[in-house]
């Protein structure tokens, strides 16, 4: 196998395990019937899965680049939050390109949802309702903190 093959297979498993780490999260408070620790949850997705994968980075992918742990962290950081608020936009029945429109009916727990999908009113406010401005700057600031962590971690200690 080829080491540029083996590098991006690397990088695929901890985008893996960081949705697993998220999924766990949000199934977690879906079944364990959390609704009302909507800041708790929007804390919890922006530390505990990332912090998951750079564990992950840290022991299983030593001496890569800096673009390496990059690419680890901002790819699913940001897809997350494009799914969010695209998702959001088409349950709220908004138009994509009216961004704060989007973000306003996400915050305010959303009192127009579109016709026809009756099964998601009951969830899908309540659950993201942690989606803010806040939550994404703050997500690409984790991404930041992760990234520079692993590469001071790889440079000074051989682990």
């Amino acid at each position: 196998m080829k080491k540029q093959y083996k590098d991006f297979y690397k990088l695929c498993l901890g985008w893996f395990i960081i949705l697993s780490t998220y999924l766990l999260i949000v199934f977690t408070v879906i079944f364990g019937g959390f609704k009302s620790v909507k800041n708790v949850l929007g804390i919890l997705l922006l530390v505990f899965p990332y912090t998951v994968g750079a564990l992950y980075y840290l022991f299983y992918c030593k001496g890569k680049r800096k673009t390496f742990y990059a690419l680890g962290f901002f790819v699913p950081s940001i897809t997350e939050k494009i799914i969010i608020y695209l998702l959001s936009a088409y349950i709220y029945d908004i138009n994509p390109l009216y961004i704060t429109s989007v973000m306003q009916r996400i915050v305010d727990e959303g009192s127009h949802i579109r016709q026809g999908i009756d099964g998601v009113r009951i969830y899908y406010p309540y659950f993201f309702s942690f989606f803010s401005w806040g939550y994404v700057f703050g997500g690409l600031l984790i991404s930041i903190i992760m990234t520079i962590f692993l590469v001071r971690a790889q440079n000074s200690v051989d682990l």
